[in-house]
């Protein structure tokens, strides 16, 4: 199995000085597509504009060269946002709508064209005894497993249709994630009150941990959508006057406070604190201003994520755990979050850029990362 290193050079690799058939390994190592799904692939199969790649044919070996038959599994597969913006920077390879991915003309690929430009990347790297199609589609296999996703969808992406066919190649890439019970949250009596606006009743307290200038903020939010009887502060400064104790009473408050939320501006603490209250068993809440102005076409917010104040989200936007979007901010369509990060006051985030994990964006900045 290829290792992430390994992987990385390949992309590399692929990306740089991109041609047809590199743009056909690109799309097994990144979308999963088995080798003859991508070279019955054409242009007119990749929609653009929804993001989507369509797999209605399939190619195979036939004595009078390569035929295209009818997908068994036809499905229209939604494009991984970085997979979307380098199709995007190749389109001008392509002479027309009905030419092949992997030759960039209306000619018919053969199967060893992709072994060739594999073979080729392997021979310049040393990236590993032998390097194919299939190495890549099993690379991506397991990059899904990791993430988390479940194995249904991932036999539908890959177009296999029994699990135990994945179970039995992949099963040590499978890890037990008993922590993932926390999203059960969702179908709670407190989360369906919080989402039509009602009060909870005198049950629902939040304990904010970190009283600093991010902590007061955080409680303004939580006000603002009514739900809570009791707001209260820990901080391990003791002559803060909001505090009710040091971070470690959280574990001691259990049983008086329903919900829990980490407020510090530093990400590593926030992660760590983030963890412990989970562990504990706190529900860990999305605190979202009322503000805040949020598309309702596919965005997703993670668990933790503080919305503040005038906040504009577009759609087609991904927001990880724990995340904190300060007021006035803007994130423009298509981008992606990640966990831990901070996006800061009157920031804007363009068009299908990526905040990595824990990073912090200065307030009033323009961030692009494509």
């Amino acid at each position: 199995m290829l290792t992430e290193r390994q992987c990385q050079l390949i992309e590399r690799e692929l990306t740089e000085r991109p041609e047809p058939r590199k743009v056909g390994a690109y799309l097994c190592l990144n979308m999963g597509l088995m080798l003859s799904e991508v070279c019955a692939l054409r242009l007119r199969d990749l929609d653009m504009a929804l993001g989507k790649v369509n797999i209605a044919s399939i190619a195979v070996k036939t004595q009078e060269g390569l035929s295209l038959l009818e997908a068994d599994m036809p499905r229209s597969l939604p494009m991984p946002p970085h997979v979307r913006r380098f199709l995007g920077r190749c389109l001008e390879l392509y002479q027309g709508e009905d030419s092949f991915i992997m030759t960039g003309s209306g000619e018919a690929p053969a199967f060893y064209m992709m072994q060739n430009v594999l073979s080729a990347v392997n021979k310049r790297r040393g990236i590993a005894s032998t390097l194919s199609a299939m190495d890549l589609r099993n690379a991506f296999i397991r990059r899904c497993i990791q993430s988390g996703m479940d194995l249904y969808t991932l036999c539908f992406y890959v177009g296999i249709r029994q699990p135990n066919v994945i179970l039995k190649r992949f099963w040590e890439y499978f890890i037990p994630r008993p922590e993932s019970v926390a999203a059960l949250e969702e179908f709670s009596l407190d989360r369906r009150l919080q989402r039509n606006g009602e009060s909870a009743g005198a049950g629902m307290n939040l304990l904010i941990l970190g009283a600093g200038s991010q902590g007061p903020v955080v409680k303004e939010i939580a006000e603002a959508l009514g739900i809570f009887s009791r707001i209260a502060f820990l901080d391990d400064d003791a002559e803060n006057k909001l505090a009710i104790g040091p971070l470690s009473a959280y574990r001691e408050l259990r049983r008086e406070f329903t919900a829990a939320i980490p407020s510090f501006g530093d990400s590593q603490l926030r992660r760590e604190y983030f963890d412990k209250l989970a562990q504990a068993g706190y529900a860990i809440p999305r605190l979202i201003h009322p503000s805040a102005t949020i598309s309702k076409s596919n965005v997703s917010l993670g668990v933790g994520v503080v919305v503040e104040a005038k906040v504009i989200i577009a759609n087609d936007v991904t927001v990880g755990d724990n995340v904190i979007l300060s007021a006035g901010c803007v994130l423009d369509r298509e981008c992606v979050i990640e966990k831990d990060s901070h996006v800061g006051c009157a920031c804007t985030v363009t068009r299908g850029s990526l905040v990595p994990a824990k990073m912090r964006i200065p307030a009033g900045s323009v961030y692009e990362n494509k």
